[in-house]
C-alpha cells in the first residue's frame, strides 16, 4: 500500500475541492473554524488529555489519599503520557528534517517550491519544505497510546481509545488538508509512524506493573 498509494493520484484528487484555481490559493487557509477550532482547539484538547495522565501519575505518589485504581494503573499513566510525548516529538523532528513542502507552497498550487515524490532528492535551488509527515495529525494519532497503555487491563477502554485516536488523527489531518497545509498521504504516514513507535515502546517497556497494587514508576 505504501508504494501503491503514490500512483493513485489520490492526494491531488482529495485536495482539489479545496483549491481555487482562479485565485491560485486555498480559500480555507485562514478559515476561523478550521484554523482555530480544528487546528488549535483539538491540539489543546489532546495536550490536556496527556497532562491528565501525568497528573494521575503524580497523584499516585500521595499514598494516603490516592484511590487504589490510581495506584493500580500508576505505571500505565506515565507510560501513556511519555508515549504521547515521544510519538508527537518524533513526528516534529522528522518534519523538521524533511525536504517536502506543504501543498500551499508548491508551484502546482500557486507557490514556488517543486513537488517531490517520497524519496526524491531536493533539486538545486529549492528550499527544504519541512512539511512531512503531518505534525498536527500526530496529536490526534498519539491518543492511540491509551490503547497500548491499557490493552492488557482495560480492553474496552483500549479499543475505544484506539478508534478515537484513529478518528482524531484523520479528522485533524483532514482539516489541515482543507487548508492546503498537508496532503492526505502526509497524515497517513504520520499515523503509521506513530503506530509503529507506540508498538515499539509497548514491546520494549511494558506499561503494566509487575505488582499492580504497588506504586511503580
Amino acid at each position: 500500500m505504501i508504494f501503491i498509494y503514490p500512483h493513485t493520484n489520490l492526494d491531488a484528487w482529495l485536495i482539489a475541492p479545496f483549491y481555487d484555481t482562479q485565485l491560485a490559493s486555498f480559500p480555507l487557509k485562514r478559515n476561523w473554524l478550521i484554523e482555530t477550532v480544528m487546528h488549535l482547539g483539538f491540539k489543546y484538547v489532546v495536550m490536556v488529555i496527556s497532562l491528565i495522565f501525568l497528573g494521575l501519575f503524580l497523584f499516585g505518589f500521595v499514598k494516603n489519599n490516592s484511590p487504589l485504581w490510581v495506584r493500580k494503573y500508576h505505571r500505565a499513566f506515565i507510560w501513556t503520557f511519555i508515549s504521547m510525548v515521544i510519538s508527537t516529538t518524533a513526528i516534529s523532528i522528522l518534519k523538521h528534517m524533511s525536504n517536502h513542502s506543504c501543498p500551499w507552497d508548491l508551484t502546482m498550487y500557486g507557490g514556488s517550491q517543486p513537488y517531490l515524490a517520497l524519496f526524491d532528492a531536493l533539486p538545486i535551488g529549492a528550499k527544504p519544505g519541512h512539511c512531512f509527515p503531518g505534525g498536527h495529525a500526530s496529536a490526534g494519532f498519539s491518543l492511540m497510546a491509551i490503547y497500548f497503555g491499557f490493552r492488557d487491563t482495560q480492553p474496552t477502554l483500549a479499543k475505544t481509545a484506539l478508534y478515537a485516536g484513529l478518528i482524531a488523527g484523520l479528522v485533524m489531518g483532514w482539516g489541515q488538508m482543507m487548508r492546503g497545509a498537508h496532503f492526505m498521504s502526509h497524515n497517513l504516514w504520520t499515523g503509521l509512524i506513530v503506530w509503529m513507535l507506540l508498538l515499539a515502546l509497548y514491546l520494549l517497556w511494558s506499561p503494566q506493573s509487575k505488582n499492580p497494587t504497588k506504586i511503580a514508576g
